[in-house]
């Protein structure tokens, strides 16, 4: 700050000060920040120093009283480059930076890094940041939203604003440790360390997902898409129960301490259970509103198996769920909104309400719940983690796919060990629901994770009534009774059945619309099949740019044909996911390689040809999917009309 005789004009920096530059582009890009920096007094930053060569450096005082150089007495920046070129960390797409101190190390990494590089900075001292915007101008770095700057200890926010960097982060980030933050706040540091761990299991899970199976999803949405457009919209059920509480029933092994008070419940919260806990909750005499699924597997399909054929609860799935489950299920079907399904019947316009993507079918329960506009949020069996021994709640329909393997040699209790010790390499403890730790393993913290984000966005009260398993930063445990006790006290709105059921009259529409999407898929692999051996050529006399100029001149016309097709382009990429994510990894390490010239051109083409053969393929697998869904629909209506 430049100090002023006139105290109006306190708050006035001097033109081409650093910090105002600094402000005024953290504002656009990161508007909390900035208004808490904004908010100190105006004495707030340390005092700092002049360095031997000029720059200005300072020291701080830790808890204990001793005084931290936190940055060189002699020459700040050269000790900034020197920190980064001694880790050896290479090229990487992102880097983690544990303390941002007076920024050299950090403007240091920032000039090595390629253009597409993201820099994720720690730093708790928000006086440690008003001082280092005041002394140095760091507002391009700022202003490019590639560097990410922390400095609560808020683990909600980490994977909110890291969730979308998955991809990136996922090729393995560096971390850039600057050791005089580290001493002034340790405790800080240390803890986000565990949360970067924990995240990057997140992380590297859900990818997994997301790319071994985008092939299956989109088989299973094509299979679908007759029951796609023949259901009706979930857009009828928006705010339906408005402000009247949710009871969300999962199958983890707390369920059986508390699922006989959900008996005569249905009249006072909209129960949604889970399809593991559907069949035991009939049983009960207890009939959700709405039961959930979304799992790609045949073997789900074992849950709605033997269901009543005058069972009123709604079936609510995505798109994605095995067909089977569409076949077998007697009651109303309502599949929620997706992208792939409304591309592949893009003339038909379905358009119907897509739900936050969840990773199981409790997540697809709390957001159905969120979407029927219900506040309180109670959950029931959703232990994530291994209650008393148990993986499930006994009595539920993971039972019955165990029957055929029961015997005086195997038992129940046994199946439920055997599911937990699997899976020995990869369990941890977390903090439990009731104080001290339970066992978790690495697929159920990752949905813990989804979790905790989701509550913390949440409009809604979420109450953990589960009275078991790991706690969840967000939710508020309680009992199931006084849950009951305190939100489930006035009747529901009676509300009649508006379920039109099944349209089968649309399928000829649906078959068209495929037959469109696979002319399409066929002209995008014409296209490839042409475009392939000019970029070989390319590739092969690079050196010769004349040459390699004509080329490029037959080329465009064919991406501009290819362009045409551009929705149906990504449809058919969804077959090749890991191709797209390899792409991804090669464009990335070609920024931050810092290549130019012939050799940047050299990589480029190479990811090209791979690109261009993994799109032929995928076309012409796109066809066959196509072909095959045409004929799936066309028995598919006959059976439906017929039954």
């Amino acid at each position: 700050m430049i100090a002023s005789i006139d105290a109006s004009e306190s708050l006035v920096l001097a033109a081409g000060s650093p910090l105002l530059a600094n402000l005024a582009a953290l504002w656009p890009v990161a508007p909390d920040l900035a208004s808490e920096l904004e908010s100190l007094p105006d004495d707030a930053g340390y005092a700092t120093e002049t360095a031997r060569n000029g720059e200005p450096t300072l020291a701080c005082q830790t808890t204990d009283g001793r005084s931290i150089a936190v940055h060189s007495r002699h020459r700040p920046g050269d000790e900034g480059r020197r920190l980064i070129d001694a880790l050896g960390i290479g090229k990487k797409p992102a880097y983690y930076v544990l303390g941002f101190g007076l920024g050299y190390h950090v403007e240091s990494l920032w000039s090595q890094a390629g253009g597409e590089t993201v820099l994720i900075v720690f730093e708790p001292d928000l006086r440690m940041l008003w001082t280092a915007f005041s002394c140095r101008d760091y507002s391009e770095m700022i202003a490019s939203r590639r560097l990410m700057i922390f400095w609560r200890p808020d683990k909600a926010e980490l994977i909110r604003r890291l969730s979308p960097l998955s991809a990136v982060l996922s090729l393995g980030p560096a971390t850039v440790p600057h050791a005089p933050s580290l001493q002034l706040y340790s405790e800080f540091f240390a803890q986000v360390q565990i949360w970067l761990e924990e995240i990057a299991s997140y992380i590297r899970t859900g990818m997994n997902t997301v790319v071994f199976n985008a092939a299956k999803t989109a088989e299973n949405i094509a299979a679908n898409v007759g029951w796609y457009a023949a259901s009706p919209s979930v857009a009828r059920l928006r705010d339906r129960y408005y402000g009247y509480p949710a009871v969300i029933v999962s199958a983890g092994p707390s369920l059986r301490k508390n699922k006989h008070l959900l008996a005569g419940l249905n009249d006072q919260a909209a129960i949604i259970a889970v399809q593991t806990t559907l069949q035991p909750l009939l049983e009960m005499g207890v009939e959700p509103h709405f039961v959930t699924s979304l799992d790609y597997h045949e073997i789900c399909s074992r849950f709605f198996e033997r269901l009543p054929s005058n069972l009123r609860t709604e079936l609510v799935a995505e798109a994605k769920a095995t067909e089977k489950i569409f076949e077998l299920y007697p009651g109303p079907v309502t599949l929620l909104g997706n992208d792939y399904a409304e591309g592949l019947l893009r003339e038909m316009n379905p358009s119907k309400p897509i739900l936050t993507a969840g990773a199981t079918v409790a997540h697809l329960a709390f957001y159905l719940a969120e979407f029927l506009g219900c506040n309180p949020i109670i959950f029931v069996g959703q232990d994530l983690g291994f209650s008393d021994g148990l993986c499930y709640s006994p009595g539920t329909s993971y039972e019955d796919v165990w029957r055929p393997e029961m015997s005086r040699f195997c038992t129940v209790e046994m199946k439920q060990w055997e599911q937990i010790v699997r899976e020995r390499q990869i369990l941890r403890r977390v903090p439990a629901i009731n104080g001290g730790t339970v066992y978790t393993e690495e697929r159920l913290f990752m949905y813990l994770q989804q979790f905790e984000r989701d509550f913390a966005k949440s409009r809604a009260t979420i109450i953990d009534a589960t009275e078991g398993g790991a706690l969840k930063r967000g939710a508020t445990p309680m009992t199931l009774a006084e849950a009951i006790q305190l939100h489930c006290r006035r009747p529901l709105p009676l509300m009649p059945p508006d379920h039109a059921g099944l349209n089968w009259g649309i399928a000829d529409q649906c078959a068209a619309s495929l037959m469109r999407r696979r002319q399409e898929a066929e002209q995008i692999g014409r296209i490839s099949r042409s475009t392939l051996p000019l970029l070989e050529e390319i590739r092969d006399y690079l050196d010769d740019q004349n040459r390699v100029n004509r080329l490029i001149a037959r080329i465009d016309p064919l991406r501009a044909q290819m362009d045409e097709y551009g929705r149906t382009y990504d449809l058919v990429t969804q077959l090749t996911q890991k191709t797209e994510l390899d792409r991804l990894e090669r464009d990335l390490q070609v920024a931050a390689s810092g290549v130019s010239g012939m050799e940047k051109q050299r990589l480029q083409v190479e990811r090209d040809v791979i690109n261009v053969r993994a799109m032929i393929d995928a076309a012409a697998m796109f066809e066959d999917l196509m072909d095959r869904t045409i004929q799936k629909l066309s028995m598919g209506r006959t059976n439906a009309m017929a039954a």
